[in-house]
């Protein structure tokens, strides 16, 4: 992901023999209006396009604000220092940059786009997990910025409801993720803004997500350090027949039960000043800096606003097949990412991970599927905490072991649509083509495909890519790999994948890079401004939610290489389907390389950071 504005080589030549003949393209690009922020991407969009959620970044993030499971694989909660993020960049991607790789995550970018590191200032330096970690000392504002159709979502800005700090609220502290849009309310979760607290800074808690204006809590009857500190996150949500009463569900995960193994001193960030966590384990105090950094296990969770009782506490749905704790030091997690009304139902089928123990925990894609008589268990689901009103089944054909050996580090389901197709990623555990390939399946029932060359070839051998979400049409989008370079990073662009009958518009083929779909053939035209980086969201139409870099006045040529002689952005945009030809961009064999700072290594370095913003519905 890029993190920042920066200047291109000064040199950037009009193609020539290149044909431009203008035409429609299939999408139209708009550019959003966003919070001031160093780059910004579109991350929701509501299901018949009238509303868009802008999300922006000052800087890089160190850990998903958003994520319950670091990295998919931090079960240990081991990430902490800038050694922690070289080991996972070492043994799950397999650069030979991981040292700026790490840097830039630990550190963060100054604002020329250089990656930080240990002789920089950090006060100089933009995002980057140490910010958060020196915020104590320090104070802290905010990297991750949100609004939803240009109004500004701050939900706990001024404070939050749940017990906080007695202290004076920091304004422009928290970090905001926008998940979902539910008609004119956004669903996310949202760090708390930081208190001054004596010489301190501190935050009530680490994540906790939001349904508009509403805080949701944790579930009735947790400890007091849940209760106090415990997070929340909101993915989506979804609308139940309750016996013929429309019933908004939103769903996500909520925190159960405290980490594994507190006093493991590796569970203390680094430049902390702390042995271990333990001190928060059965009493939060907003002098004790463990509190700040305290970690839990997380649940699949609901919220029913519809309830009588406590609609804001988080109710259990799920349990954990191998327990809360693993080997010591693992903590179990799990979420629902996605829900939907299979095939005309009145109860949601719904799908995201759950840990299970092979030797380890490892997390995997679950698809929970609702009992016959949903409508009075959820209804009991308010005050019985017992009661579980789906049943949780793993997503065949992928699974963690096979034959012995561990094939993939972990399998996450991330969106469902109504006729029950479920999409998601398998992450391998064993080098193909030079990467540890990030694998999208698709899944219905018993059957799951994993995409490859036979299905497109957007998805050639050890490619990576994500599975951000699927529309009832079966069109999914997500942003795949474009080029198969081993031991650093790779390129990255947006796509849109035809799955099942084959819409017209598409020209006979499945699988597609958005910039293909986005040329219209004019190099003045208002779409060869931009390149489509990520696809985060499509909607009911195909419209889709989406970053892109942008070339203000446009790319030397409609050429997908093409050179922008300016500043070139990373920006919010919204790709708004019509009536239109593809017309497959060509390469400029002739085009000069970027180099320096440009969209070189450092490009390349913060484009890597897949699932930064991945889209949960």
């Amino acid at each position: 992901m890029q993190f920042n504005k920066f200047k291109l080589s000064a040199i950037a030549l009009a193609v020539a023999g290149i044909p431009a003949v203008a035409n429609a393209a299939l999408y139209q690009v708009q550019l959003m209006d966003a919070p001031s922020s160093n780059s910004s991407q579109a991350t929701a969009i509501s299901s018949d396009s009238s509303k868009v959620a802008v999300e922006g970044l000052s800087g890089p993030v160190g850990l998903n604000y958003s994520e319950e499971l670091p990295y998919m694989v931090d079960v240990e909660h081991f990430i902490n220092s800038q050694g922690d993020l070289y080991r996972y960049c070492r043994d799950y991607l397999g650069y030979n940059t991981c040292g700026v790789w790490a840097d830039e995550r630990w550190y963060g970018v100054q604002a020329t786009g250089a990656v930080c590191d240990s002789e920089d200032s950090e006060q100089n330096c933009l995002g980057g997990l140490k910010k958060e970690i020196d915020a104590w000392i320090n104070g802290f504002t905010s990297n991750s910025v949100a609004a939803l159709e240009g109004n500004p979502v701050e939900p706990f800005d001024a404070g939050v409801s749940g017990t906080q700090p007695s202290g004076t609220v920091q304004p422009n502290s928290s970090n905001v993720v926008i998940n979902a849009i539910n008609g004119n309310d956004a669903i996310g979760a949202s760090s708390s803004p930081y208190y001054k607290v004596g010489s301190n800074y501190v935050r009530a808690f680490q994540r906790r997500g939001f349904n508009g204006a509403d805080e949701l809590l944790p579930p009735k009857g947790s400890t007091d350090v849940i209760n106090t500190i415990g997070q929340t996150n909101a993915k989506g949500f979804v609308v139940a027949d309750l016996s013929g009463t429309p019933t908004t569900i939103v769903f996500g995960s909520a925190s159960i039960a405290n980490m594994a193994d507190p006093e493991n001193g590796n569970k203390a960030p680094e430049d902390s000043g702390l042995n271990n966590l333990n001190s928060c384990s059965s009493t939060v105090s907003w002098t004790d800096r463990a509190c700040q950094y305290y970690q839990f296990t997380n649940q699949a969770a609901i919220w029913v606003p519809s309830y009588t009782d406590e609609p804001l506490r988080a109710r259990i749905i799920a349990d954990f097949p191998s327990g809360v704790t693993g080997n010591t030091d693992d903590t179990a997690q799990a979420s629902v990412n996605a829900a939907a009304l299979v095939e005309g139902a009145a109860a949601p089928t719904m799908v995201g991970f759950n840990t299970y123990n092979d030797s380890r925990f490892y997390a995997r894609a679950v698809k929970l599927s609702p009992v016959s008589d949903f409508s009075t268990c959820l209804t009991d689901l308010e005050s019985d905490p017992t009661k579980r009103c789906w049943d949780m089944a793993l997503i065949p054909g992928i699974n963690i072991r096979q034959s012995g050996d561990i094939i993939y580090r972990y399998t996450e389901a991330t969106d469902i649509n109504n006729n029950g197709i479920v999409v998601g990623v398998a992450k391998n555990a064993r080098l193909n083509n030079g990467a540890y390939a990030e694998t999208v399946f698709i899944n219905k029932g018993n059957s799951t495909t994993l995409l490859g060359p036979s299905q497109s070839p957007l998805f050639f051998n050890g490619y990576n890519a994500t599975a951000a979400a699927i529309n009832d049409n079966g069109e999914l989008v997500g942003k795949v790999d474009i080029e198969n370079s081993r031991d650093r990073s790779r390129r990255q662009r947006g796509y849109i994948y035809a799955h099942g009958t084959l819409s017209p518009d598409f020209d006979g083929k499945r699988g597609w890079r958005l910039d293909d779909l986005t040329n219209d053939g004019n190099p003045t035209g208002n779409n060869n401004q931009f390149r489509i980086a990520e696809a985060f969201d499509i909607s009911a139409n195909g419209d889709i939610a989406a970053s892109a870099f942008y070339c203000a006045g446009g790319y030397s040529s409609v050429a997908a290489n093409a050179l922008c002689s300016g500043t070139e952005e990373l920006v919010a945009v919204k790709l708004v389907r019509q009536s239109g030809d593809i017309t497959p961009r060509p390469e400029d064999k002739n085009a000069i390389k970027r180099s320096g700072g440009g969209i070189g290594l450092i490009g390349l370095c913060l484009l890597a950071l897949g699932g930064i913003f991945r889209r949960k519905k």
